[in-house]
């Protein structure tokens, strides 16, 4: 039975719209894997994965268009099918569950008929598993996996300890549908589409550091894990400027570009969550918005002076950044095409993605991104280290390249760390040198 619809959200319609350029591709599966290492109570993490997953109204959805307008419907009865996959007699678990997992993210996706989430419980050793979750990017966002993740934790810890787990959470999307009506209703939207309108009136093609390319069914990554020092050091860096962490760290990812590409009008796809005092702040749902931040840089810029203008540009966006962005493509004509208004997307993740399954230790491996254009760069700050990855576009960067890329980030940041007042042009051979 499917009940009454409800409209897409804007970051829903972003995803919608990329889906039906090529129905069914698979490029917008994503996918995170919690590995869990001791006594495993197998029957209590699974029951505590069907209780959350039941309880999440963005998992169960189907979408259908009618006369142009796009509703989701509740598919009901909702229905949790957990996997099992053993890979305890292979010679390399890991590997072999990697590349199971891999091959899970190839199969078609169907947003009218098929769920839009897959999971599964996999053996590694007799005291070492990991709990898969794919979903569409149309379902979840970075943020919903994490709380997904949380309270499936939360549900197997309660269950393993003897005691009652906190109540369920509301994840209907229905007030989250509500309050964005409101939104779209208010002149504070129409400011918005002003602002963006005019930011983006004379945008030129953005840059990239590789051939504009449709995106491919899977993604080439580079994965670096750097010590947990090291967030604290673009900390203090950035203080000393007078800016935060995250203006630091887009000012280096635009002095790289600048220096990888020779260009100095650069464009970025910079990642927002939106949830901050909404709705959707304690609801899984797909509620991440991407804005274009463009600059053009100075060749007698410092550092210092980049960083800065790097701060004060995010505080002209920061009001209109919940305009979302598949609808200003829509205003300029882009809704059917490939076409971008930036290169590089930046994902910077404050938020605190420690969970605790008791009895066990776990940590989250992101699986799978999503769809990725051009090149997708995610840093986020853990207990005990910071993620630094590049997802790229695998017909557009072959291996070596992409890792001479990110080599080339990370030696532009050591140089930026040790001394801000360099030139942007001196800067640009920092790589070059730490090759030497």
């Amino acid at each position: 039975m499917i009940a009454a619809g409800l409209p897409l959200t804007g970051p829903q319609l972003g995803m919608w719209a990329a889906q039906q350029i090529d129905p069914d591709s698979p490029s917008l599966w994503t996918a995170e894997a919690v590995e869990l290492n001791g006594p495993l109570d197998e029957a209590a993490l699974e029951a505590a994965i069907r209780e959350a997953l039941t309880a999440c109204d963005a998992l169960h959805m189907r979408y259908r268009a009618h006369d142009g307008e796009v509703a989701q419907c509740l598919r009901e009865p909702r229905s949790v099918v957990i996997g099992r996959e053993d890979f305890i007699g292979c010679d390399a678990p890991w590997d072999s569950a990697w590349r199971w997992m891999r091959e899970d993210l190839l199969r078609p996706a169907d947003l009218a008929r098929r769920p839009l989430f897959a999971t599964a419980l996999v053996r590694l050793g007799a005291q070492r598993h990991l709990w898969y979750l794919r979903a569409h990017h149309i379902a979840l966002d970075g943020f919903a996996y994490l709380l997904l993740i949380h309270r499936v934790a939360e549900l197997y810890s309660a269950a393993v300890g003897g005691r009652a787990a906190a109540p369920a959470r509301d994840w209907s999307l229905a007030p989250v549908v509500a309050e964005e009506a409101r939104y779209r209703a208010s002149d504070g939207f129409a400011r918005s589409r002003e602002f963006w309108l005019q930011r983006c009136a004379d945008a030129a093609e953005p840059v990239t550091l590789g051939p504009k390319c449709a995106p491919d069914d899977s993604t080439r990554s580079s994965h670096l894990s750097l010590p947990a020092g090291e967030h604290l050091r673009w900390h203090n860096a950035a203080r000393a400027l007078g800016v935060d962490w995250s203006a630091w760290l887009i000012a280096a990812v635009f002095a790289w570009m600048r220096g990888r590409s020779g260009a100095d009008e650069i464009s970025l796809g910079l990642l927002v969550m939106n949830r901050l005092g909404s709705a959707a702040l304690s609801v899984p749902c797909m509620g991440m918005n991407v804005v274009p931040l463009r600059l053009r840089l100075q060749a007698q810029w410092s550092f210092a002076e980049l960083a800065r203008a790097v701060a004060a540009e995010l505080r002209e966006l920061r009001p209109h950044q919940r305009y979302n962005y598949e609808w200003l493509r829509q205003d300029l004509g882009l809704g059917d095409s490939y076409a971008q208004l930036y290169g590089p997307v930046l994902n910077l993740m404050p938020f605190d993605r420690g969970f605790v399954f008791d009895g066990l230790s776990s940590r989250a491996h992101p699986v799978s991104v999503g769809s990725v254009e051009d090149l997708d760069l995610t840093v986020s700050p853990l207990a005990d280290s910071v993620r630094f990855d590049i997802e790229a576009n695998p017909q557009a960067y072959d291996a070596a390249t992409l890792q001479a890329h990110h080599r080339a980030l990370l030696a532009l940041m050591d140089a930026a760390l040790a001394d801000p007042s360099q030139r942007l042009d001196a800067l640009a051979g920092a790589p070059a040198r730490e090759a030497a």
